[in-house]
């Protein structure tokens, strides 16, 4: 992360310093007032529940030594703190996150869409480190607040910029992509998830295109082809409409004219493809063709999801000019992160697949279709919850999920939650596998732990809200752990 003065950050963020040392440097920025040191600058937002600037002296306390404020003052036993006075902390820190991004010209690219975003851009990053300096996106800083933190940490050294961009309401897209820039947009998927905020699906992919509104003729936009919504916009594929039949916003229809649309998936029509797939629980492997290059590829990981993440990997390693060996070596390292569908053995016998950390009707399926394809010497057990954001489609979907748990390989189905109750519902409808519903966790976790025995193999799956990750570190330390 490149050091800036305050009379600097002030000058870019269209602040004004009201009180302090212009001149000491900064090198880190917090929104938490614990989480700092002598460089870094308190970024205090004014939250629904509480306003972060009642916090300013324990972050000065905490070793901060300046902080924005929208209050135009300076607090009460903070002498010796530096302050900018801002507008909006928020919007103080995306304009600085944004002219900070434009004194650098990485290879940027964004990465976005329903489901897969995350997977796809540690995938994209695996395919980029062997032979590039890159910056890629932590945790979860790929929204308003998080995102321009990530373009902060830009130097003159920086080759590519990989950052995932995550929306959930209407009109975030424009921000984040006024920040991030991308010169190469990758869209996973049109889902359903957040459809709840959106209205339709085709709402969800008029916001996510938007992050090619900032793109020059130089661009590239990168659709998964086997997304019937995203097909609809590749030249070449059999789904292809008219892009003014669409519903876009006039600006993304106006980058659309201008840039390089291509795809990546299974089709023949698709850019970049995997041929000949092979996949189980122990992993993938296919024929990658772009053209006319041509080479076999081995994943640790497994399912159709995953070797299209994979391909969209490697094609942004072509597209950058990254070296394709160090591209395949690195990817076939690549293990799934925690909570996103990585397969482990307790000490006691029973295996874990951990695909706790959220839940959309696609990543449910996914996440059966690894348990039907695991080898265990037990039982198939999915202990599926609520998938939240829903709205008016949460029925329907929870049902649509029943029918995937009823055609997956489960021998028994646990449901949690009053919306999972239709997931148990619609199972029973269409297969005779023994399937329980529970309101409440800890009476699912009650169950599970009656039932299992060692060689069992058990997915636990939901929204993050309904913390079946806690599940899973319940099963963790029932048998010690074991990876």
């Amino acid at each position: 992360m490149g050091l800036l003065t305050v009379k600097e950050i002030a000058e870019m963020m269209d602040g004004s310093i009201i009180d302090g040392d212009p001149c000491i440097t900064i090198s880190d920025y917090s929104y938490n007032s614990k989480e700092g040191d002598s460089q870094t600058l308190f970024l205090p937002i004014v939250g629904e529940n509480r306003d972060a600037h009642d916090f300013i002296a324990d972050a000065q306390a905490n070793g901060m030594i300046a902080t924005l404020t929208e209050r135009g003052r300076v607090e009460e036993n903070t002498a010796g703190m530096t302050y900018i006075a801002v507008d909006s902390t928020k919007d103080a820190i995306q304009r600085l996150g944004m002219r900070y991004r434009m004194c650098f010209s990485p290879k940027c690219i964004g990465i976005t869409g329903s489901v897969g975003k995350t997977t796809t851009k540690e995938m994209i990053a695996a395919a980029l480190e062997g032979s590039k300096k890159i910056i890629k996106t932590e945790g979860n800083k790929n929204g308003q607040l998080g995102l321009p933190l990530m373009t902060l940490k830009l130097d003159e050294n920086t080759e590519a910029l990989i950052l995932e961009m995550g929306v959930s309401i209407i009109g975030e897209m424009e921000r984040l992509a006024r920040i991030a820039r991308p010169d190469i947009a990758v869209v996973t998927n049109i889902g359903f998830s957040h459809v709840g905020n959106f209205g339709s699906r085709e709402n969800i992919r008029r916001e996510k295109l938007g992050i090619i509104n900032e793109m020059d003729e130089n661009g590239i936009l990168l659709l998964n082809g086997e997304n019937e919504l995203l097909s609809e916009l590749i030249p070449g594929s059999p789904d292809r409409k008219e892009i003014s039949s669409l519903g876009l916003y006039p600006k993304t229809v106006e980058s659309l004219e201008k840039i390089t649309i291509l795809s990546y998936g299974f089709g023949e029509w698709c850019d970049f493809r995997a041929e000949q797939v092979k996949s189980d629980a122990s992993g993938s492997s296919f024929t990658f063709r772009y053209k006319d290059t041509v080479f076999p590829v081995k994943l640790k990981v497994s399912g159709d999801h995953n070797i299209l993440n994979a391909v969209a990997a490697i094609a942004c390693a072509v597209l950058t000019g990254a070296d394709t060996g160090e591209a395949l070596k690195y990817l076939g390292q690549y293990e799934p992160l925690a909570m996103r569908g990585r397969i482990e053995k307790t000490a006691n016998g029973v295996w874990l697949i951990d695909d706790s950390y959220n839940a959309s009707p696609d990543s449910m399926k996914s996440g059966l279709w690894l348990l039907g394809s695991a080898v265990c010497e037990g039982r198939k057990i999915a202990m599926l919850a609520d998938m939240l954001e829903l709205g008016d489609y949460s029925e329907e979907l929870h049902r649509l999920v029943g029918k995937y748990a009823a055609a997956s390989g489960a021998d028994i189905i646990i449901c949690v939650g009053k919306q999972a109750a239709y997931i148990a519902d619609e199972a029973a409808r269409n297969c005779g596998k023994e399937i329980k519903s529970f309101d409440t966790r800890e009476e699912a976790e009650q169950f599970l732990l009656e039932i299992l025995v060692p060689g069992d193999c058990v997915l636990c799956k939901g929204s993050r809200g309904m913390k079946l990750d806690l599940t899973a570190s319940l099963l963790r330390s029932a048998g010690g752990g074991e990876n």
